[in-house]
Formats: structure tokens, C-alpha cells, sequence
């Protein structure tokens, strides 16, 4: 049907410009578009347009659903309502690559390639759209995000991606001298009204000291206040410089445990100290009095309380625009205290631990990316000196004081038993290693795919080093086995890509949700896959995924172009997740990663189709670099 005979025009107008490109078009090129279209209607089964044949149409679909195989056997791509295709061929001038056959009736648009062409010749918007790929979009969209999410700040004043600087005030800083004594430095910090004082050997930052070390390591103990301040400052002291962002500064505030931070500028001099006070007062948030209330805890229940404000803390950082990495950064933060604190508060109950150990978290939160609604993946991994005749029923009974509290704090028991509770995940790091070394040495698909998660190790507490030098062997081990990694691969290559169905997604029934689209299953954990093979390729130290994806861009494994598109893809779906998350905290329901596609607002579907895209097509090379192409 041609659209000078159809009286349809106005309803094709309406639904254009609800897809981008089009709802950037102006009334006039809408109509001149519209003015060159016709509407064809294909049965199931039938091909629209032939692989390395001439093509003249710009295709949109109305509706069904249309498959295009590239050279018309390989599947690439399947696209429903506004799926837009035959737009390469027309941009190059060749012949078209891809075969599109209707996966279902469908109904579709086509504008006449000379139509098309003036209007990318005259509109660079237009032509940037279809210019670009899915992960250029994709970057595109993350940056679009961070846009609007900035005029939404403005609106709310919470600041949180301001830097340190709009803490800084523009009175001059008052400064110690290492070898002044305490009682000079009390006085100094009296006559200036401040509660921190920056010791400084010239221009230099040595230490600080607090009105709270004057009563605890001063007072308290009785101390000759003659005494020089160096034996009673905090040496070496964590610093930012004044560009940090305020969130930065509070994530690394929430970590480290510390109330002040100094604020350096470009040459190291020490121009300011905020204080987590000054923060909080910029965010109007409740984010860091977790972290503090975590750590005044007395006991399991007062670990609860602190961790109980969380979901409202990522309501107002997510409302607030803070960016997903950041997000992500902050709620681990909060998961690693909750752990810390829990284990003090076990050993505060059972006496100092018989042997030196570590606390080791896998998955997520080992990576520094959790969301709401994580469950539990811990394990003790102890020095030699370990007997468990002699030491087990202490770490036993610190398990459980630990793994109740997460419960009870919002951490779910793991589904699968990881957990320090099992004896399975309390081992000798040599015992460990021999774990490893058996799933490396002896690779077997299931076992494979139940052990990745433990590939993601980090401590969060005691003896660190314990878990930093097992790292270091584990992938030493791997890195060498090309076997192993080429199971890793297959293993990573399994994950079905829920693109081309139900309007451009493949979605599956939950007992309690209904039809959705699981993001944790098909869109992060693949890209987490993908960084992981990588790091485990290449010996690379980092366990924060878009952290080993830089890393493998820079150890030459992967191209820094995929690596960047990869992130942008990362930071997309899991803006995506929290924004998700947030909709459901504010409808009273509990946070997940299932979300109804009904729900996603056409930018989002749209840009998640180019994720996942861009998802199945690094796999597929991964499975080609990795396990020889075969899944």
C-alpha cells in the first residue's frame, strides 16, 4: 500500500515518533519520510529481503517479528515492533549482508532508499543513529542517563556528583608540626574551633590528629601531655585531592572506617579536612550513618537496624542520579562492614581466634558489585598451624554467629551453601589450592560451572595476605591450562542471549513474578564471564569486572575498544537493575532482578537490545578465542 492512498498517516506519525531516531525528526521530515513509505505484509516463513542481493528499502516493523541471518544462514539478529533493518546495505552501497524472514506475520514499513539517504544526508542526528553500532549507542545512552539524571539533581540539591571542592571553605588551614607537643596541638585546635589538625613536616602530610585521639590515646591512658604529637597522631593518613567526587570520597570513608579525610591539591600540600559531617550534609542522606551505625554495633541485632536502612539509602542515591558503578561500590561497601563487624562482635563472644585466618567473600561482592537482595559467599581460609581437631569448633561456632547475623541482616543463607558454616569452605590455603588445582587440572563441565564463582576471591578481613598469595597461584594455574580456560569459555558461552522474542526479548515464568526478564542471568553475569576468562587468561589481579576489563585491554588480551563497549554495556543494565530495584522498594515490593519489559520505558528496551546484542556477539568470540569456536 503506498502512503499517498493510505489515511493511516497521522497514526504512523504518532508511532514514530514514540522510537528513536525518529521523535528527533522535525513535523516536515516526518512527513516526507512517511510520503516515500509503503506497508507490506509478510506471512511466517516468507523472506523479506535476499542476502547479497540489491536492496532499495529502509525496513521498520510495525509489528511481529523479523529474523535476519547473516548470508542468509547464521542467526543475527531478531527484531520486533520499531526493529529497523536494510540500513547497511543502503548506507555503503553494496548488496545486503543479512536475509530477513518473518519469524511472525508482520506488518512493515518501508521507505524507498532515496528517501532514506536525503534524509541522513540532511539530518546528522539521523544519520549518527544507524552510523553507529549497538555499543556505541549503548555509550551514547549511559552518557544520556548521566545527563538527565543531572537536571534531576538539580532539582533535588543532593550534590552527590559534586566534587570535594564545594566542601571547601576559604579560611586558611591551620596546621601542626610532627615534634609539637600534645598539649600545644590541644590548644591550636581550640583557638581555631576545629576538631582534626593536619601535621605537616614542611608542606608535607604526616598525620592528623582527632579531638577523639586526644580523649582515647591522651586522657584516657594518662598521658604526658609534654609528650610529642607524632606518638599520637595517625600517621599517613588516607587523602583525596579536591576533584574527588563527594561519593567517591564517601564509599572510601565507609571502607577505611574514618570520619576525616584531608584534601590535598594537585602538588600534595594539604588544603582542607572534611569530615564525614560535611558530607552527609551535602547528600541530605542517611548513606554514610550506615556504615558509622554498622560500626557501633554491640551486638547482631544492632547489624540488622544499621543494614535495615540500606534499601532506602539506594532509593535516594539512585533518585539522586549517582551512577550505577558507584551504587554498586557503596552497597558492598555496607555488605563487606556488615561482615567485618559481625566477625568482631563473634570473636568479642568467643576469645581471639587459635590460628591466624581471613574472612574470603566470592562472587559479587568480592567484585565490588552487589545489588539488593544478594545472598551469602564466604568461606575461612587459615594458615598452617591449622588443626581441626583443635580449632574447628571455635571457627565453627564464628561461622554461624556470622552467617545468623547476615541472615538477619539482610544477606540471605546461599542457596548453595557457600558458607563459612559448611566445613567444605573452611580450609588451610594449601587445602584450597588443591581444591583449584583439581577443578583446573581435571576440568569438568558441571563442576566448571558450579566453580566460577570462586574465581572472583577477595578478603574482607584478617590475614589478607592468606587470600592474595592463593589468588596469585590459582591463576597462575589457570593461565597455563588451555584446556581449563577453554571450558571457562564454553562454560561462559552457554548463556542464552534472550534477544528476539515477546517484542525483542526471550523471557521465562517466575513462581512469584510472572513472565520476566532476568538481568543478573542475561545481561551481568555474562559480562562478568567474559572479564573473568579474560583475567584468568592473563594473570590479572583484579577482581572488579570493568577493573579486569581495562586490564585485559591493557595486557593486549582484548581490543580497548570492545573492553570500553563492554563497560558502557556493564554500567547500562546495571543502571537499569538499580533503577528497577528502586520502582519496586517505592511500591513496597521486594528488591530483585526480574523485571517486567512491560514496565521499561522505549529508551530502555531499546538500548537493552543493543546490550544484548552486544553480549551474544562477545561471546561468540570469546567460545572462537578460548575453546576453538566450539560451545
Amino acid at each position: 500500500m503506498a502512503m499517498d492512498d493510505a489515511p493511516e498517516t497521522a497514526e504512523i506519525a504518532d508511532f514514530l515518533r514514540q522510537h528513536p531516531p525518529f521523535g528527533g525528526l522535525s513535523d516536515s521530515e516526518l512527513a516526507t519520510l512517511i510520503r516515500a513509505m509503503e506497508i507490506r505484509y509478510y506471512r511466517r516463513g516468507s523472506t523479506i529481503t535476499s542476502a547479497g542481493e540489491p536492496n532499495e528499502w529502509f525496513s521498520i516493523v510495525r509489528s511481529g517479528a523479523v529474523e535476519l541471518r547473516l548470508g542468509g544462514s547464521d542467526l543475527n539478529a531478531r527484531l520486533g515492533e520499531a526493529g529497523c533493518f536494510g540500513y547497511p546495505s543502503l548506507l555503503r552501497g553494496g548488496h545486503a549482508q543479512n536475509e530477513a524472514i518473518a519469524l511472525e506475520d508482520a506488518l512493515v514499513y518501508r521507505v524507498a532508499k532515496p528517501a532514506f539517504l536525503s534524509l541522513v544526508e540532511a539530518h546528522p542526528d539521523f544519520r549518527a543513529y544507524f552510523e553507529i553500532d549497538e555499543a556505541s549507542r549503548l555509550r551514547r545512552a549511559v552518557d544520556s542517563l548521566r545527563a538527565t539524571a543531572a537536571s534531576g539533581r538539580e532539582l533535588q540539591d543532593l550534590g552527590a556528583h559534586a566534587s570535594l571542592q564545594s566542601l571547601i571553605g576559604r579560611r586558611d588551614l591551620a596546621t601542626g608540626r610532627p615534634d609539637m607537643t600534645v598539649s600545644d596541638a590541644a590548644r591550636l585546635m581550640t583557638q581555631v574551633d576545629v576538631s582534626t589538625l593536619p601535621i605537616c613536616d614542611g608542606e608535607t602530610l604526616v598525620g592528623i590528629v582527632t579531638d577523639k585521639d586526644l580523649r582515647r590515646r591522651v586522657l584516657g591512658v594518662g598521658l604526658d601531655l609534654s609528650r610529642p604529637v607524632s606518638e599520637i597522631m595517625t600517621a599517613s593518613p588516607v587523602t583525596a585531592v579536591a576533584e574527588t567526587p563527594i561519593l567517591t570520597a564517601l564509599i572510601t570513608m565507609a571502607e577505611r572506617h574514618i570520619h576525616h579525610l584531608p584534601v590535598t591539591d594537585t602538588a600534595g600540600k594539604v588544603i582542607a579536612v572534611v569530615s564525614s559531617n560535611d558530607i552527609l550534609s551535602q547528600l541530605g542522606s542517611n548513606a554514610l550513618h550506615i556504615a558509622k551505625a554498622i560500626g557501633a554495633a554491640s551486638d547482631s541485632q544492632g547489624v540488622a537496624q544499621a543494614t535495615g536502612q540500606l534499601p532506602q539509602a539506594l532509593k535516594g542515591l539512585v533518585g539522586a542520579g549517582v551512577d550505577a558503578d558507584h551504587v554498586s561500590r557503596y552497597v558492598s561497601t555496607i555488605g563487606e562492614n556488615a561482615h567485618r563487624r559481625l566477625l568482631q562482635l563473634g570473636e568479642e563472644r568467643l576469645g581471639p581466634p587459635p590460628v591466624a585466618y581471613a574472612l574470603v567473600c566470592f562472587g559479587s561482592l568480592a567484585r565490588a558489585e552487589q545489588a539488593l537482595g544478594s545472598d551469602q559467599d564466604n568461606g575461612f581460609v587459615f594458615a598452617p598451624g591449622y588443626d581441626p581437631a583443635l580449632h574447628d569448633g571455635y571457627f565453627e561456632d564464628l561461622a554461624r554467629h556470622m552467617c545468623d547475623g547476615l541472615n538477619a541482616a539482610g544477606y540471605r543463607y546461599c542457596p548453595g551453601d557457600i558458607m563459612a558454616t559448611n566445613p567444605v569452605y573452611r580450609r588451610t590455603a594449601g587445602q584450597w589450592l588443591d581444591v583449584f588445582r583439581g577443578w583446573i587440572e581435571n576440568p569438568d563441565p558441571q563442576a566448571v560451572l558450579e566453580s566460577t564463582i570462586f574465581f572472583d576471591m577477595r578478603a574482607i578481613s584478617g590475614e589478607a595476605a592468606l587470600v592474595d598469595d592463593l589468588r596469585k597461584q590459582v591463576f597462575a594455574a589457570a593461565a597455563s591450562d588451555r584446556i581449563f580456560l577453554s571450558f571457562i569459555a564454553r562454560s561462559a558461552a552457554t548463556t542464552r542471549v534472550p534477544l528476539g522474542f515477546f517484542r525483542n526479548f526471550l523471557l521465562h515464568d517466575d513462581a512469584d513474578e510472572g513472565r520476566v526478564l532476568d538481568l543478573k542471568k542475561h545481561a551481568i553475569a555474562p559480562i562478568v564471564d567474559i572479564a573473568r576468562t579474560h583475567a584468568l587468561a592473563r594473570e590479572l589481579t583484579a577482581t572488579n569486572t570493568a577493573e579486569r576489563l581495562k586490564a585485559a585491554a591493557d595486557a593486549g588480551s582484548m581490543n580497548a575498544e570492545v573492553a570500553d563497549d563492554l563497560i558502557a554495556c556493564f554500567e547500562f543494565v546495571r543502571d537499569v537493575r538499580f533503577r528497577h530495584q528502586a520502582e519496586q522498594l517505592s511500591r513496597g515490593e521486594p528488591p530483585s532482578n526480574n523485571l517486567d519489559p512491560a514496565r521499561l520505558s522505549r529508551f530502555d528496551r531499546e538500548h537493552l537490545r543493543d546490550a544484548f546484542r552486544l553480549i551474544r556477539d562477545q561471546l561468540d568470540k570469546l567460545r572462537g578465542t578460548f575453546a576453538g569456536g566450539v560451545a
